[in-house]
């Protein structure tokens, strides 16, 4: 027994060494397990704001976009209706009537 004895120390510390090694290499993963996920949480918050932005910018470019629209066809709108009036005989004679009528008071 006494030529195992050396044999069984070194044995049973190694094993203790293994066991500790064990268990601060599990407490150390999970530790960078819970940093892990609170990072992604974090990057997972600020993706959500940058599409919220992202949206916010379409959103506005798009109302924009449709306000320009708008606008031009008011002003087709506005030409055409003044267009197809002037091709009336009544509008023209009208039209003319009071431009020599303007005339008429600025010679005066």
């Amino acid at each position: 027994m006494d030529t195992y004895l050396p044999y069984i120390v070194s044995v049973i510390c190694a094993a203790i060494a293994g066991f500790t090694s064990y268990s601060v290499a599990r407490k150390q993963a999970k530790a960078d397990i819970q940093k892990l996920e609170k990072q992604h949480e974090l990057d997972i918050e600020k993706e959500r704001e940058k599409f919220a932005m992202e949206k916010e910018k379409m959103e506005l470019e798009h109302q924009h976009q449709l306000e320009l629209l708008q606008k031009e066809a008011e002003n087709n709108f506005g030409a055409t209706v003044i267009s197809e009036a002037l091709k009336m005989p009544e509008i023209r004679q009208q039209v003319s009537q009071g431009i020599r009528e303007g005339n008429r008071k600025r010679h005066k």
